[in-house]
């Protein structure tokens, strides 16, 4: 495979992992009671497409304009990566009647899935740019994770999501 086809590859993963994430957190929020977490899952959605405009800064100096554009909307062979469920509820482990513990545990599970076939495609791969671009996804992935397992011990422990402030901070939530 040359160098470029391999390029080619890891954006078009990247592309649908996070068109897949940007999705299971749009459905977590919507299936979530409380406020503030569907908040949370809002800003983890909100992340996923921030993550799309930082691959593409990466990437479009590496294949240009046109060809993200072209990768973007491609429906090849990634449209269906089994890392992100398509349903929450359906989910293994998860409560039928779907509660925030459910879904951020779904979602860390998701998050360390992605981590790990990341690392999988940077193994496989002997092109020191395409390690680079990999290795700035698995960063962006294991950000997500410690957001996630944080969040899951404090509502498991309290009872209370996290709110962020302005500044990012970290307070109790409301509910």
């Amino acid at each position: 495979m040359s160098n470029l086809e391999e390029i080619k590859e890891a954006i078009q993963t990247a592309i649908q992992m996070e068109k897949d994430g940007y999705s299971f957190y749009k459905k977590a929020a919507s299936q979530t009671s409380s406020d503030t977490g569907k908040s949370f899952f809002e800003s983890l959605a909100s992340d996923e497409q921030v993550h799309l405009d930082v691959f593409q800064k990466i990437f479009e100096d590496k294949v240009g304009k046109t060809e993200w554009d072209t990768l973007v909307h491609s429906s090849k062979k990634y449209t269906d990566l089994p890392i992100f469920p398509k349903d929450l509820k359906s989910s293994e482990g998860a409560n039928p009647d779907l509660d925030e513990l459910d879904a951020l545990r779904i979602a860390m599970d998701a998050e360390k899935e992605a981590i790990d076939y990341y690392k999988e495609i940077q193994s496989k791969t002997t092109n020191e740019d395409v390690k680079e671009i990999i290795n700035e996804i698995i960063e962006q992935e294991k950000n997500h994770y410690i957001l996630l397992e944080q969040e899951f011990d404090h509502l498991d422990k309290t009872g209370y999501w996290f709110e962020m402030d302005y500044l990012g901070s970290y307070t109790r939530g409301g509910d």
